[in-house]
């Protein structure tokens, strides 16, 4: 578990270098904000299709050979991204990269293989952390590769170094990890996958799972709002370039990595996974409300962190409650449709973000936002206590 946390937060390290410079550069290369966020979604829109289907294949043949494909898939689109010289080059690299990436899903999935109930929330936590640290690298990094301001923006070394960041980290995973399903858990009555409908049909049938992927979809709307936006806002609001961006999205992986790593484990347990995505939703509506409003960037900080500390413990407390509704031959999959539903917010999120930012003015976004969570409070004060008391179900059993 260990060797897997190493694994996963070294491939986020590449994944979080070319952030700080990408929509700097995708603005030099010609692009308005609505595209460029535009280009941002295309990631998300990969993920959308291919987190499913890597979900399931790990359910069938192990996570290690699906961790395998994804992580040295990774190092061949950072590569082509560091390449791209158009808008197109950069879009297609983009919607690649996302499409092959399904290392966290099945991170998940190889926790969920490996703990009981009474851990879970705790290994997924540290999983998260170790995301979260890889995210503090990366952006720090390639705040530093990308350029001093946003006019001299670029993703060449950021992304070369990514690549070479990932290519190691598959060699890491090759050689030193250990696979987490055994073979008769593995599922393999299923010939052949399901389509994407089907996997959503599937997931239809169960209300509760429904709700919280809702939610999930959700706060990733918010989330992915928020953080296209945020090196064009605080260029905006502080005359920020690619470093400060950077250092800011280092801090962010501080707050998320010390939330998951030593405050989840401990509060699902005590007050359950609903009662924490409830206080979740709250407190991030209220750190957007903060930063909105913020006179000074060290005002702005005090909201981010608020923020960032209730999605890094949404995040958790989701993934806990998902794969404790799933049975022990579809932890992949539910986990895959899991996060699925979460790039689908992470897709319409940025889609929205550029043109909310400029239609509407520079804190649109963020009020935007808080217009989504509000709701969301409603809705898990509602079922909270169905969620608590939900006990595990096959979804094979419904088919």
């Amino acid at each position: 578990m260990i060797i897997l946390c190493f694994i996963t937060g070294l491939a986020t390290v590449g994944f979080g270098l070319v952030l700080p410079a990408f929509l700097f550069y995708a603005q030099n290369l010609g692009a308005p904000p609505a595209i460029a966020t535009v280009i941002i979604a295309t990631y998300s829109m990969g993920q959308f299709i291919g987190t499913p289907i890597w979900g399931r294949l790990s359910d069938r043949i192990g996570r290690k050979p699906v961790l395998l494909i994804s992580i040295f898939g990774q190092s061949i689109c950072f590569v082509w991204l560091a390449l791209s010289s158009n808008l197109w080059m950069l879009a297609i690299a983009r919607l690649f990269g996302g499409m092959i990436s399904g290392n966290i899903s099945t991170a998940m999935a190889y926790v969920a293989d490996s703990t009981d109930e009474k851990k879970r929330a705790k290994w997924l936590g540290y999983i998260g952390a170790s995301v979260s640290i890889g995210f503090m690298i990366g952006p720090a990094l390639g705040g530093l590769l990308g350029g001093q301001d946003a006019s001299s923006a670029s993703i060449f070394y950021p992304a070369l170094v990514a690549a070479c960041i990932s290519f190691t980290t598959g060699i890491a995973t090759l050689f030193f990890l250990k696979e987490s399903l055994n073979l008769e858990n593995r599922d393999t009555k299923t010939k052949s996958s399901p389509s994407l409908l089907k996997n959503w049909g599937l997931v239809f049938k169960r209300p509760i799972l429904m709700e919280i992927i809702f939610l999930a979809l959700a706060m990733m709307f918010v989330t992915g709002t928020f953080e296209t936006i945020f090196p064009l806002w605080t260029q905006s609001r502080f005359t920020w370039g690619p470093m400060e961006v950077g250092y800011s999205m280092t801090y962010i992986g501080l707050i998320v990595t010390l939330v998951q790593a030593m405050v989840v484990g401990k509060i699902v347990p005590l007050l359950g996974e609903a009662r924490v995505i409830r206080l979740t939703f709250f407190g991030y509506a209220i750190g957007l409300l903060i930063m909105a409003q913020s006179p000074s960037w060290i005002i702005m900080m005090l909201g981010l962190t608020l923020a960032a500390s209730c999605g890094a413990a949404f995040g958790t407390a989701t993934s806990s409650f998902v794969s404790k509704v799933a049975g022990d031959k579809e932890k992949g999959f539910v986990l895959g449709v899991y996060q699925s539903s979460a790039w689908l917010g992470r897709i319409s999120g940025p889609l929205s973000a550029g043109a909310v930012f400029g239609l509407l003015g520079v804190n649109a976004p963020l009020y935007l936002g808080v217009l989504v969570l509000i709701p969301c409070i409603v809705v898990i004060t509602i079922v909270a206590k169905k969620l608590d008391a939900q006990k595990p179900t096959s979804l094979t059993n419904t088919r």
